[in-house]
C-alpha cells in the first residue's frame, strides 16, 4: 500500500518539509536492489532508502545510515551537491520527482517494476535498474493523468468506477465490494464512492503487524487484528519497513533453512531405502558360500569343456539346483570363485549395515533439527540456531578440492578440470585405488579409494563410470565407454599437457552417463 497514489500524495507533501533547500551529498548502492540518498543542509541530514527488489519494494527514511567500506557504488553523480528546488507528485500516477533545477530525479513506484530515473531538461540521463530499458522513454510531462471524477463522469461511465479511479488498489476495490457497491442503487453507489474518497483525504494511516508480513492500509481493516494508527507518512514508512524486513528476513531465512534440511532428509531417506533394499537382497538371496559348498560336495561329477551350468542336489533345500559355472574350469576352481564372491559379499554387507546405522543416526538428527527449526518463532533464536548448525557442519566436514561422494562405503572423487585431474591422480590417489576415465575424450579423472585392496563390486564400477561419463565430452551420448584400471597402471609422461596420462592394463565398461550418484 505504500506505493498507493493516495498515500504518495501525502508523502510528497511531507518530503517538501524535509528536502527543499537541502543538497544531495551522497547517492550510492551497496546491494543490488537498494539505493541510498543523503540530503544535507547546515542543520540536519535526511536519508531516503529505496528497496526496489520487486518482492520488497518500499521506501524508508532512516535517521542514520552507515555506508559499507567495500562493495558500494556511487550513482547519479550529475546531481551531487545540487540543491533541491521542489517535489512534484503526478496526478493519478504512482510517480514523484525530486527537482534539482534543470534536473529531475523520478521515483517510479510501480511495484515490481519500480525504478529511480534521472532526467535533465526532461531528457533521459541515467537510471538505477538498467534492466528496465523502457524507462528511458518516459515522458515526464505525460505522467500527469487528469481524470474527470465528478458524479456526472461516473454516471456517464455507467458507474464503472475502475476507469474513473484507476488509482484504487485491490484493498480499496475490496472495500467497495464489501459494501455491496455493485448491487446498490445509483445514488447509493455515488455515496459509497464519496465516503471512500473522504477517508482517503483524511491523513490517517493504519499499520497491522500480522503473523505473516505487516500490512499498511489507508482505511481500517478489522480482519487484520491489532492496529497502530499514524498521521505522519515518514513515521509509518519507517515502522512498516522495520516490521517488514524483520518478518521478511525471518520468514525467508527460516523457509530456506527448512527447505535445505528437508532436502538433506529426503536424500538420507532415499539412501536408507536403497541400502536397506540392498541388504535385504543379500540376506534373503542365495549365499555364495552355499553354492560353493554344493560344488565342493560334487567334485566327482564330470564336466564338459564348454559347460556353463550344472544341475546338482541342493542339500540345503533338498531340491535340484542349477548353478552357473565358468567353462574350462574345474568344479573346485568354480567353488573357489564362489568362496571369493562370498567373502566380498560379506564385506559389502558389513559396510552397508554400518553405513545404514550411520545414516539412520544422521536422519534422526536432521528430524530433530527440522522440528526445532519449525517451532522457532523469532529472528534472534533463528540466527543462533543457523549459526550452531553451520558450525557443526563445518566441524564434521572434510574439505577436498574435488567432486566427492560415497557408495557402499567407498569414497569416490572426481577432478574438476585438467589441472585438478593431475592433482587428484598424481597426489591424492594411491596405487590400489581404481582409476576411471571416459574413453577417447576429455573429461574428469575419477578415483574409487581402496585402502584395503578389496575387490570392488561391478555395480560400484558401473555407477562411478556413469559419473565419469557425465563429466566428459560424452555427457549427452546414449552410452559411453569408460576405461578403468588400478591407479598404479596410470602414468603421466614427461612434458604432457595438464590432465593427460598414459594407461596400461585397462578394462572397458559401457554405461549411460549419469550424475545421480552425486545427487543422493
Amino acid at each position: 500500500m505504500q506505493f498507493n497514489y493516495y498515500f504518495l500524495r501525502f508523502l510528497s507533501e511531507d518530503l517538501k518539509d524535509h528536502l527543499i533547500g537541502k543538497r544531495l551529498t551522497t547517492c550510492f548502492s551497496q546491494n543490488k536492489n537498494e539505493l541510498v540518498l543523503a540530503f544535507e543542509d547546515d542543520q540536519s541530514t535526511f536519508y531516503i532508502k529505496a528497496n526496489l527488489d520487486g518482492e520488497a519494494s518500499l521506501l524508508s527514511f532512516p535517521e542514520q545510515f552507515a555506508r559499507a567500506k567495500r562493495n558500494s557504488a556511487d550513482l547519479f553523480e550529475d546531481i551531487i551537491d545540487e540543491t533541491i528546488t521542489g517535489i512534484t507528485q503526478y496526478v493519478n500516477e504512482r510517480c514523484l520527482t525530486i527537482e534539482f533545477g534543470t534536473y529531475s530525479l523520478l521515483f517510479k513506484l510501480h511495484g515490481r517494476r519500480a525504478n529511480v530515473v534521472l532526467f535533465h531538461d526532461e531528457a533521459y540521463v541515467a537510471m538505477f535498474k538498467n534492466d528496465l530499458v523502457a524507462d528511458k522513454q518516459i515522458d515526464l510531462i505525460a505522467l500527469d493523468r487528469p481524470i474527470d471524477q465528478s458524479h456526472e463522469a461516473i454516471r456517464a461511465a455507467d458507474f464503472a468506477w475502475k476507469s474513473i479511479f484507476p488509482t484504487f488498489d485491490k484493498n480499496l476495490k475490496k472495500y467497495l465490494e464489501s459494501k455491496g457497491y455493485h448491487e446498490s442503487a445509483d445514488d447509493e453507489k455515488l455515496g459509497l464512492l464519496d465516503q471512500l474518497l473522504d477517508q482517503l483525504l483524511d491523513r490517517t494511516f493504519y499499520l497491522y503487524e500480522t503473523e505473516a508480513l505487516p500490512k499498511m492500509r489507508l482505511i481500517t481493516d478489522p480482519s487484520l487484528g491489532e492496529v497502530t494508527v499514524f498521521t505522519d507518512t515518514i513515521a509509518i514508512s519507517n515502522a512498516y519497513a522495520r516490521a517488514f524486513f524483520q518478518e521478511y528476513h525471518f520468514n525467508r531465512d527460516k523457509e530456506r533453512a527448512i527447505r535445505q534440511i528437508e532436502k538433506e532428509l529426503q536424500k538420507s531417506q532415499n539412501y536408507l531405502e536403497h541400502t536397506q533394499t540392498k541388504i535385504d537382497a543379500i540376506e534373503q538371496g542365495r549365499k555364495y558360500d552355499e553354492l560353493a559348498n554344493i560344488l565342493m560336495a560334487n567334485l566327482h561329477v564330470p564336466l564338459a569343456t564348454e559347460q556353463r551350468s550344472i544341475t546338482l542336489f541342493d542339500f540345503y533345500t533338498n531340491q535340484e539346483l542349477e548353478i552357473k559355472i565358468k567353462p574350462k574350469m574345474s568344479l573346485q576352481k568354480n567353488a573357489e570363485v564362489y568362496y571369493r564372491k562370498s567373502k566380498n559379499q560379506n564385506i559389502e554387507l558389513d559396510i552397508a549395515i554400518k553405513n545404514l546405522r550411520k545414516k539412520e543416526k544422521h536422519a534422526l538428527q536432521l528430524m530433530k533439527e527440522l522440528e526445532t527449526l519449525k517451532t522457532t518463532d523469532n529472528y534472534r533464536d533463528l540466527k543462533k540456531l543457523l549459526k550452531d548448525q553451520s558450525s557443526a557442519a563445518q566441524t564434521n566436514k572434510v574439505v577436498v578440492p574435488f567432486y566427492s561422494c560415497m557408495i557402499d562405503g567407498f569414497e569416490v572423487y572426481l577432478g574438476k578440470n585438467a589441472r585438478n585431474n593431475d592433482l587428484l591422480t598424481q597426489k591424492y590417489a594411491k596405487k590400489n585405488d581404481t582409476w576411471l576415465h571416459a574413453k577417447d575424450v576429455s573429461g574428469s579423472h575419477a578415483i574409487i579409494r581402496n585402502p584395503n585392496n578389496q575387490i570392488i563390486a561391478k555395480h560400484i564400477i558401473e555407477e562411478v563410470a556413469a559419473l565419469a561419463a557425465w563429466y566428459s565430452k560424452r555427457q549427452h551420448d546414449t552410452l559411453c565407454p569408460v576405461l578403468y584400471t588400478q591407479k598404479k597402471y596410470v602414468r603421466k609422461p614427461k612434458g604432457s599437457l595438464p590432465g593427460q596420462v598414459m594407461v596400461d592394463r585397462e578394462q572397458v565398461v559401457l554405461v549411460k552417463p549419469s550424475r545421480s550418484l552425486l545427487e543422493e
